[in-house]
This record gives C-alpha cells, sequence and structure tokens, in this order.
C-alpha cells in the first residue's frame, strides 16, 4: 500500500471517529433537550435529570403539600389560625420549569453533549411564584388585634355620703406593631417550606390615671348629707371626722352635687346678697367679726356664694334653717378650716 493510500485511509478513520463522535455529542444533547439539568434545582428542591412532568410532580409533593399548612398565631395561649386557602395561597410551578430546562440550552450542543455524556451538572436554582391574598392577612391581622385590643381604665372617684373610694385604675392591651406580624405572615407564605407558627406580643397599655393619683389628688374629702344635717370628713377612704351642722331651709335649699373648696378667709366679711330676706343691709358689706356679721371665725366656699362658715345661732345647729350655706359651731369650722385646702373635694347630698 502506497504511503499515499495510508495517509488517507488514517485521514478518513479520523474523520469517521470524529463524525460519530459529534454524533454521539449532538444525540446526548438532543435528548436532554427535554430535561431539567443535572444540578439545577427548583426552590430548592433538586429537579435534575427530571422531565418538566416529572418536576412538576416532584414539586407538588415535596413544595405544594408544605405549602397548604396553616399559618398558627399564639395569642395568649390560644392558637388562631389562618388557613392557605383563606390566605389565598397559589403557587405556579410552570414559570420555574420552563426556566429551569432552559438552563440546558446554555452554550452549544457539543458543550452539553460533552456534559450531559461526561454527567456534568448546571448550577443554577430557580424559584417558583407564590401568590398571596394580601387583603385575607390583614384582615386576619386585624381580627386578633381586635381580639387582646382593651381600652385601659382611669381610676375614678367613687363617692357617696357615707363612703369615699376609688375605682382602680385598670390596665388595658393591644397587639404590638400589627404590621410587623403581618409582614411576617406574608414571608412565611411565600416560602411553602418555612415556620408558620408565631406567637403575638401583646403589651400593656397603661392608664392615664392611675388609683395613687386619683388618692393623692383627694387625700381629704368632705361630705354633707343634708338630710342628716351632718358633715363628714374623710382622709384616703377613712372617716376622720365627723360635725353636725345647719343646713339651707326648703325655701334656700342648700345646692347638691359634687363641687370643690374655692375660697377660704379668716374671719370674712359679709358681702350681704340684695335678697329680700337681707332687709336694709342689703348690699352691703359687714366686716368681719362685727356682731351682725352671720359668717363666724371661718369661710370655707364651695359654690360661689355658698359655703361653710361659723353661726352664733348654736340653736339651728341639727336643722335646716340657713339661706344656703353649712352653718357650723365656731369650733367646728375652725377645726375643718385646718383639715381643707383650696380644691378639695366636697359632695353634697
Amino acid at each position: 500500500m502506497s504511503r499515499a493510500r495510508t495517509l488517507l485511509l488514517i485521514a478518513g478513520a479520523f474523520l469517521l471517529i470524529a463524525a460519530i463522535g459529534v454524533g454521539v455529542l449532538g444525540w446526548n444533547a438532543r435528548a436532554a433537550g427535554d430535561q431539567v439539568p443535572k444540578g439545577v434545582t427548583v426552590a430548592g428542591v433538586d429537579v435534575g435529570g427530571l422531565s418538566p412532568a416529572e418536576a412538576r410532580r416532584k414539586l407538588a409533593r415535596t413544595i405544594g403539600g408544605p405549602s397548604e399548612r396553616p399559618v398558627v398565631v399564639d395569642v395568649n395561649g390560644r392558637k388562631v389560625e389562618l388557613t392557605a386557602k383563606e390566605a389565598g395561597v397559589a403557587i405556579s410551578f410552570d414559570g420555574a420549569i420552563d426556566r429551569a430546562v432552559k438552563r440546558g440550552e446554555e452554550g452549544n450542543f457539543i458543550s452539553r453533549g460533552w456534559r450531559e455524556l461526561t454527567g456534568g451538572e448546571v448550577d443554577g436554582n430557580e424559584k417558583v411564584t407564590v401568590a398571596i391574598n394580601g387583603r385575607a392577612v390583614t384582615a386576619f391581622v386585624d381580627r386578633i388585634a381586635k381580639s387582646v385590643d382593651k381600652p385601659a381604665v382611669d381610676a375614678s372617684l367613687a363617692l357617696a355620703v357615707d363612703s369615699v373610694s376609688v375605682n382602680d385604675s385598670q390596665d388595658g392591651s393591644r397587639l404590638e406593631n400589627p404590621d410587623k406580624l403581618r409582614k411576617q405572615i406574608v414571608r412565611t407564605l411565600r416560602k411553602p417550606r418555612g415556620e408558620r407558627t408565631f406567637a403575638a406580643k401583646i403589651v400593656a397599655v397603661k392608664p392615664e390615671t392611675t388609683t395613687d393619683e386619683v388618692w393623692a389628688a383627694n387625700q381629704t374629702v368632705v361630705t354633707v348629707s343634708k338630710s342628716g344635717t351632718t358633715v363628714r370628713v374623710f382622709v384616703r377612704g377613712e372617716l376622720s371626722k365627723t360635725y353636725s351642722v345647719a343646713v339651707g331651709s326648703a325655701e334656700y335649699p342648700t345646692p347638691g352635687g359634687q363641687f370643690t373648696v374655692q375660697t377660704m378667709q379668716v374671719d370674712p366679711p359679709w358681702n350681704v346678697p340684695n335678697s329680700e330676706w337681707a332687709g336694709d343691709l342689703a348690699g352691703q358689706t359687714i366686716p368681719g367679726g362685727a356682731p351682725n356679721n352671720p359668717l363666724v371665725a371661718r369661710w370655707i366656699g364651695f359654690n360661689g356664694a355658698v359655703g361653710f362658715h361659723g353661726t352664733a345661732d348654736g340653736g339651728s345647729i341639727g336643722s335646716a334653717a340657713s339661706h344656703g350655706c353649712v352653718r357650723m359651731n365656731p369650733a367646728d369650722v375652725i377645726d375643718l378650716y385646718e383639715r381643707v385646702r383650696i380644691g378639695t373635694t366636697v359632695l353634697v347630698v
């Protein structure tokens, strides 16, 4: 055989081998074209080497099932659920699978065939699309907030003619940062295999006025019983002193209600009202201590021209005899004067 013929045969053999190799690579490239290339994951699930249908079934099993779990929120030991259906959870695998398959189209048919022939992998992960009904999640969080939201109750003074107490303040409660909880739920619903149990954080709402503050503002309270012609002094709810007094007559009754001490004066002058009963003294000012001044020793006003004062008419004590004021024995009104201050609460019943 001539040298030329030998070289020709060798070249032909190489060409045949190359053609076979290219054919093999091309066949492998085409065979892998309808599969997800090895090494590719969808939502972290390995679907490499699977057909689109096989990948869809595997994803439905490993992701679809977990995605249907409810969200559970612990609200002070009470479990509240939001189902995946209520939240409008819907997962689309098709787009992610299509993109995963297209990962295998990278490069030319020779590189693709070689990768398939040698068991090479494509490094990549495709995300699935998870649809959420945001309004449903918001409504769920709103229901939780409504179930725990409780306004604080301010302390208040509870008055009766024979008792003084304070209705205690009460803490309220509210859901801390509802928007944060809503975002947590949305995030976990978008992660089919993520944690779906949360604890709602409930915080206390403090009252504006506490029990101690009410007592501090009402250390001393004075009550007047018109029917019993009795004045009582309470200190932090405890009866401290009792006086027998005279109150307004049927014609000029002492006004009832809750008041505060407005004015206090030692040996007060008497500004005589322009009333028919005042006679010739109407409109005059009688100096303090004058014999014709009925305001003896002290004045403690709680409703304009109405107040406590001493009287020289001791015989009227225990009756309804005044023109509206509360008459007291001079020693008693002096004692009361030392027990009260401007702003002291006065209840007249």
